[in-house]
């Protein structure tokens, strides 16, 4: 499968990302409550598990009205860009999960910082050592993106004409739980494909042409899933960033072995 026009991209490098922050984008920082110095300047931790529609072992997103009013409380508003950053390689890819709410909620500009915190020191980017406090933002209901979400019942229903991408380590594909899901395995036609395997060794995307050697062939359907929604969404966005279509399986391994009915492989 292959891009029919240039993409608009979603993971920037720091000159881009600076370039933002002077245009007035409001800074996340997907690290949450686990969020160290040191900070870009201006941003605003959030955590993705402050809008799932539940506390254990869920990762489906929430109520839309209440993820849009959470993340306007963190300053996020309609006209302004939104720059996420997080660990990268240190963390679950919390950023591109940041990322995708967003975009499924409606905000047209929301970019990743390629490489995290990380990658912003190393190229000497101006730092805070204390986070900002809540910022007011506006964030009123748009049309969700569609294309970006999917559900057990769809899988089920396009499983002979879509690419599955499973996220999750090599072990967790074979049948390890170590997040207490209540059946191990993988969806069924499922291929593995760890997301860390897209980052170089610094933490930053790979080049594209290893990206697409590491994603392979992909069919014009294809959805990504991991244990809560996290890790998959990273994965969509580079996707995303290469100019392809994906959707995010939030409910992911959580929800598809919960219901008993369907298949394990």
């Amino acid at each position: 499968m292959t891009a029919a026009t240039p993409p608009t991209p979603v993971f920037v490098d720091v000159s881009a990302a600076q370039g933002l922050l002077a245009e007035g984008a409001r800074v996340l920082d997907a690290r949450g409550g686990k969020a160290r110095a040191p900070f870009l300047p201006g941003a605003v931790p959030t955590s993705w598990t402050d809008v799932r529609a539940g506390l254990l072992r869920v990762g489906r997103l929430g109520r839309p009205e209440e993820a849009r009013e959470h993340y306007a409380g963190r300053g996020v508003d309609i006209e302004r860009p939104v720059l996420v950053y997080g660990g990268a390689d240190e963390g679950w890819g919390e950023e591109g999960r940041i990322w995708w709410d967003l975009r499924y909620l409606g905000h047209p500009q929301v970019f990743i910082l390629n490489g995290g915190v990380k990658a912003w020191v190393q190229a000497g980017g101006r730092t805070a050592q204390t986070a900002s406090g809540p910022l007011p933002g506006r964030f009123p209901a748009l049309a969700l993106r569609a294309d970006l979400r999917t559900e057990h019942a769809e899988l089920v229903e396009a499983s002979e004409s879509r690419t599955l991408l499973d996220a999750r380590t090599p072990d967790e594909f074979g049948g390890a739980t170590p997040f207490l899901s209540p059946r191990g395995g993988h969806i069924p036609g499922a291929r593995n494909l760890h997301w860390k395997d897209l980052l170089a060794e610094d933490g930053r995307l790979r080049s594209e042409g290893d990206l697409r050697l590491v994603l392979g062939e992909l069919e014009d359907s294809v959805a990504v899933y991991c244990t809560g929604g996290v890790r998959s969404a990273f994965v969509v966005a580079v996707l995303t960033h290469l100019g392809e279509t994906a959707k995010n399986y939030d409910g992911s391994w959580w929800d598809w072995s919960a219901r008993e009915e369907l298949p394990v492989e």
